[in-house]
């Protein structure tokens, strides 16, 4: 099937020199990008796209005016949490099998653990596996999961929910498996490793693993403890190895100069004297907050972990509305509302109030639907039930842990202690005193 061209991408030329801003974008206007140090041309380039409109622009920004190159060993990942829209899952595959002609690589990667031995003992370790573009069936066994199923995988593994001091899900879905895919994409081989013992299941052993819960200074009691555990140790014990042409038909061995003798083992190592790369990520020019953080890390001279980042939606001054005019000129979008805040984990605890309170009037609608391709949206992470149903299994219960606590604390959840809960947002309560409390969703970073 023949993807349809995309039009109107900015014109974006490097250049040596040193520009300011321009005060506001203009569609058909020339830009120029620079390099801040001229190496940085000859690293390999990391997109980071998170699936939403913005990173898509860019993708296409970069793709159209060949600033990317598979020969330099350039690679576009997107990162899975289970826990996004369908929408965005169809937008994904189209922005894969559009970038496809472009010839540079586009992997679809998400979380998930493996069981080896440490220390004589067995137990489950973090990893990640490749997927492909569409939904993952009996038949479809490399599909990407869409139910939770990685997040869930992820909360059952680690004991307790995320929230906004501890934001585990943006470190282990996003972040480390990033970076894990970088350490063996960047080793510049056709695979990536199998993971995990060769029996026929789990090797756990509850009692040890409590056990040792116990020796590390852990205080859960041991029925919380095993209750919690058990998702996670019922879900695959290893990962295959996977080649990378599986995914990307059109991959091609690749030996960049700035890689040799970077790497340890088979994996490439990042860190002082490590493997450097530039990375993209689609930060516009109407998020200055978000956009110096990213370069208040980016001021040392190796970047972090030999990460250098740019934003070149910022450099050219694209604004959220400079995005949906962009996809308003395509023959295709990603088909959610521009403002209805159902990008990224569906009811993510930090989109805000009002944007939860706009996400549960539309998906309460949408419960019962059956989606072509997917199939019904009751208990994945498109209905609220499922956020409630996962807070209640895995918060905090610290009346039943015996813990001492301040005042009336009973719990801890993805909102705090004791603030509110998706059971509250599902019963209506009123949270309007708390909604300065709920920060904007920044994960994407």
């Amino acid at each position: 099937m023949t993807q349809p061209a995309i039009r109107d991408v900015p014109k974006l030329t490097v250049s040596a020199r040193l520009r300011e801003p321009p005060p506001k974008h203009e569609p058909h206007k020339e830009y120029e990008f620079r390099y801040r140090s001229k190496k940085h041309r000859s690293l390999p380039h990391v997109v980071k796209f998170s699936g939403g409109r913005s990173s898509g622009m860019l993708l296409f920004a970069l793709l159209e005016n060949c600033l990317l190159d598979p020969d330099r060993g350039d690679v576009i990942v997107f990162n899975n949490t289970s826990a996004e829209h369908p929408d965005t899952y169809r937008y994904v595959r189209d922005c894969m099998r559009t970038a496809r002609q472009y010839g540079v690589p586009f992997f679809q990667v998400e979380f998930q653990t493996y069981e080896d031995a440490r220390k004589g003992e067995w137990t489950r370790l973090p990893t990640y596996r490749l997927v492909n573009e569409e939904p993952i069936s009996p038949t479809n066994p490399d599909g990407f999961h869409w139910q939770g199923e990685t997040y869930e995988e992820l909360l059952s593994w680690s004991g307790y929910v995320p929230n906004q001091f501890n934001r585990i899900c943006t470190r282990h879905l996003k972040l480390e498996v990033t970076r894990n895919f970088l350490k063996d994409w960047l080793a510049s081989r056709p695979t990536i490793p199998r993971l995990g013992h060769y029996g026929n299941g789990s090797r756990i052993d509850p009692e040890v693993t409590y056990r040792r819960h116990k020796n590390n200074q852990g205080g859960v009691p041991e029925d919380i403890f095993l209750r919690k555990r058990s998702y996670v140790w019922q879900r695959p014990h290893f990962r295959p190895e996977q080649r990378y042409d599986t995914f990307f038909p059109e991959w091609k061995p690749f030996q960049n100069p700035a890689l040799k003798g970077k790497t340890f083992g088979d994996k490439a190592w990042f860190g002082k004297g490590g493997v450097e790369y530039v990375a993209f990520i689609g930060l516009r020019g109407d998020e200055p907050q978000r956009v110096q953080r990213v370069e208040d890390r980016n001021e040392g001279k190796s970047g972090y972990e030999g990460e250098h980042v740019y934003m070149p939606l910022n450099d050219m001054a694209v604004t959220r509305d400079d995005v949906n005019a962009f996809w308003d000129r395509q023959e295709w979008d990603l088909t959610l509302p521009n403002n209805a805040g159902l990008s990224n984990c569906v009811f993510c605890f930090l989109k805000g109030y009002a944007n939860l309170q706009g996400i549960r009037g539309r998906m309460e609608l949408a419960r019962e639907t059956e989606v072509p391709g997917f199939g019904p949206l009751a208990d994945t992470p498109c209905d609220l039930a499922w956020w409630d149903r996962i807070e209640c299994e895995y918060g905090r219960d610290l009346h039943g842990e015996g813990r001492k606590v301040r005042g009336n604390a009973t719990r801890i959840g993805f909102f705090g202690t004791d603030v509110f809960s998706y059971q509250d947002l599902g019963t209506g309560v009123d949270l309007g005193k708390l909604s300065e409390t709920m920060l904007p969703c920044d994960c994407t970073e």
